[in-house]
């Protein structure tokens, strides 16, 4: 039970992280994430919190590198293979040496072995934190993809090399030959396990979809349960965990370029599931960061202010010689094959984008989840320097995190948005209010064209703050439409209607829409409504009618009582009907009036929010005057919604062509309607169902 608080509690703590980051914009959220983690050490659950490195590297780095796998092609990867070996591998093994010789003299106590260890805990690079700080901020295309490239796999070259490092340090010899061997049989048994056991586990899925009972309640699990089942098997297997579930996310890309079309539902509900995991897995990971500086505040108390100082500079050593390292290296890289990545050679352009590739150097989740994995004791025997080693880590990956927190933003020009959220939401009204339209003039019952009105102009509420309807505008064209109505009574009596039914109906116009304002008030609503419940209370204590089957026995007996009563009630039925059918063509009438109206507030650019209150005291009216105060469940044939979608494409497409709607703002709008008709086809399904 401890676990599944533990968990929950980690899932409170990213979402309290995105909901202060709004106000904090300037700070880079992988910082509000750590100090809210730093904030939860108080509940006493998270006291002397100790990280399971097994339980960390399966439960979240393993899915983590997944889906970043997924992310890649495999035409990428067959691309930039001479470049992944160069910054994967070649310029990681470049790091750790400068990193464990400037450690062995600093620290000329520390065994080799553990200077190495501390080299390639520090090595893998974390892309996702340089992501969440370059939010807003021009990346140049290239380097941004080269350093996705670089942490997909120099994650298993520093996993790699830590094992060798601590084998060496517990056999206490090392071979060149065994260990270049040991480091090819984990990086490549990794590889081959995970593209291998990726394969069957895609033939599977393929087959499920096609011939389970249910293929999504098989196939979407399956997809998720992956990186855990292909982790445990490469681990077991003795290769690299971490490589194997990279090849598999890289698989699962391939197969999906190739069969797009195939189990679409089923691949767009795990693709919104593994967004969601994702983006929670990675804030946890800067929670647990935080969660873990009592524990390194504790060490900095235990070693002392002196040993504490030194280890800091050790770690600014570290940092800065890491930063040099990468910074050179893509300075003096020659290789034509990688200028697509850092620019042309002795250029202003390399020169920038080098520094940014230094300061990008961040170092977050597999860092940490390195040092904590280290073993307490060898051969019964304490390790020795765990907890500097640990401490530096640490301090390692707060340097760098809060040095791009800073430099990157002065490095980086802001991002220029390719449209304005006035500009989306403009856009959006259009093309709703033009389907609206379309709606309005295709359709003849009134309940089906409210229904589909009402789920289009849902589609306004996906900014969260649609914009409100003008009070005195909305005034003043209901007074418009009211007066249009009275017109439209006057010459239904010069048709031949009955006149005495059109004034009564009349009357009821005047007092319910032409002068709205009184009674819309909330004071006057309330004081209507408690007049209301006085007077039914004291009819039904008068008469002891309480129920329906008491009421009706009792208007029975009261007509049977009284013929005059019954007279009454037989022409109020003739009149009622009478008006029920004046009511109807008044609606229609209405109809049409708002539907010119939209059209020319739409082609003037004026708030068409104005004729969506319009329209809704208007049908509020009419229920009034039916009676009809349950409002029933209108059933809309889905056909309908397709051809109001359908609408809402034809109007983007028209605007787009007439350069009056930017690319970026119609790519956009698609993406909402095509999402907006799935969920609505979704749930259409599920009723017909039920």
């Amino acid at each position: 039970m401890p676990v599944l608080y533990l968990i929950a509690l980690l899932l409170i703590a990213v979402i309290a992280a995105n909901i202060v980051k709004p106000f904090i914009p300037r700070v880079p959220e992988a910082l509000v994430l750590i100090a809210v983690g730093g904030l939860f050490t108080f509940i006493p659950l998270f006291k002397n919190f100790e990280l399971d490195p097994e339980f960390f590297l399966f439960l979240i780095i393993a899915p983590l590198m997944f889906q970043e796998g997924q992310g890649i092609s495999f035409t990428t990867i067959k691309k930039h293979a001479n470049a992944i070996i160069q910054l994967s591998v070649i310029l990681a093994l470049f790091i750790v040496a400068v990193v464990a010789v400037i450690t062995d003299q600093i620290q000329s106590e520390w065994p080799l072995t553990l200077a190495i260890a501390l080299a390639a805990i520090v090595v893998p690079t974390d892309a996702v934190a340089v992501k969440s700080m370059t939010t807003g901020l021009k990346m140049p295309k290239g380097l941004n993809q080269s350093l996705e490239l670089e942490s997909l796999f120099n994650d298993a070259t520093g996993i790699v090399l830590l094992d060798l490092a601590l084998s060496v340090y517990t056999k206490g010899s090392f071979n060149l030959v065994d260990g270049i061997g040991q480091f090819l049989l984990v990086a490549l048994g990794g590889l081959i396990v995970g593209a291998i056991a990726s394969g069957l586990i895609i033939a599977l899925r393929l087959y499920l979809s096609f011939h389970a009972s249910s293929a999504q309640a098989t196939t979407i699990p399956l997809n998720i349960l992956t990186p855990f089942v292909i982790y445990l098997l490469a681990e077991h297997l003795g290769v690299s965990g971490i490589l194997a579930v990279v090849a598999a996310g890289i698989l699962h890309n391939y197969e999906q370029s190739r069969m797009q079309l195939i189990a679409t539902e089923s691949r767009v509900v795990s693709g919104t599931i593994w967004e969601t995991i994702t983006t929670l897995l990675n804030g946890i990971v800067f929670v647990i960061l935080g969660l873990s500086l009592p524990k390194i505040l504790n060490l900095i108390g235990t070693f002392g202010f002196e040993k504490s100082l030194g280890l800091f500079w050790l770690a600014l050593l570290i940092y800065l010689a890491m930063f040099a390292a990468r910074f050179l290296w893509v300075s003096f890289q020659k290789q034509d094959r990688l200028e697509g990545f850092f620019g042309k050679h002795q250029t202003k352009d390399r020169l920038q984008r080098a520094q940014i590739f230094g300061v990008a150097g961040v170092h977050g989740a597999v860092t940490l989840a390195l040092a904590m994995s280290l073993p307490t004791t060898v051969h019964g025997h304490p390790l020795p320097f765990l907890n500097e080693i640990l401490l530096v880590s640490t301090l390692v990956i707060l340097i760098s995190l809060i040095v791009a927190a800073f430099i990157l933003p002065l490095l980086l020009e802001k991002e220029e948005q390719a449209y304005s959220e006035k500009e989306l939401n403009q856009a959006r009204t259009d093309m709703i209010d033009a389907a609206i339209i379309k709606m309005e003039q295709r359709l003849t019952d009134h309940d089906t064209k409210a229904a589909i009105a009402q789920v289009l102009q849902s589609q306004k509420l996906t900014t969260g703050r649609p914009k409100g309807h003008d009070e005195q505008a909305s005034l003043a064209l209901l007074s418009q439409i009211s007066d249009e109505l009275q017109l439209y009574l006057d010459d239904l009596i010069n048709q031949g209607y009955d006149q005495d039914i059109v004034e009564r109906y009349s009357r009821f116009l005047q007092r319910g829409l032409l002068s709205p304002a009184n009674s819309r008030h909330p004071l006057a609503r309330l004081n209507q409504r408690i007049h209301h419940y006085q007077h039914e209370i004291a009819w039904h204590w008068k008469t002891k009618t309480f129920t329906k089957g008491q009421r009706l026995r009792y208007q029975q007996e009261l007509m049977e009582r009284n013929p005059k009563v019954a007279a009454k009630v037989a022409q109020w039925k003739d009149g009622r009907q009478a008006m029920l059918s004046l009511n109807e063509d008044v609606q229609k009438a209405a109809d049409q009036l708002l539907t010119a109206a939209l059209q020319r507030e739409l082609e003037e650019h004026q708030n068409t929010e104005n004729v969506d209150a319009v329209r809704q005291l208007l049908d509020r009216f009419f229920r009034i005057v039916a009676h009809d105060y349950r409002k029933e469940a209108v059933s809309v044939p889905t056909a309908e919604y397709i051809q109001a979608f359908a609408d809402e494409y034809s109007h983007l497409s028209t605007e787009l062509a007439a350069g009056h709607v930017k690319a970026a703002v119609a790519d956009e709008l698609y993406t909402e309607i095509n999402q907006a008709q799935t969920l609505l086809l979704m749930e259409q399904g599920t009723g017909e169902e039920e």
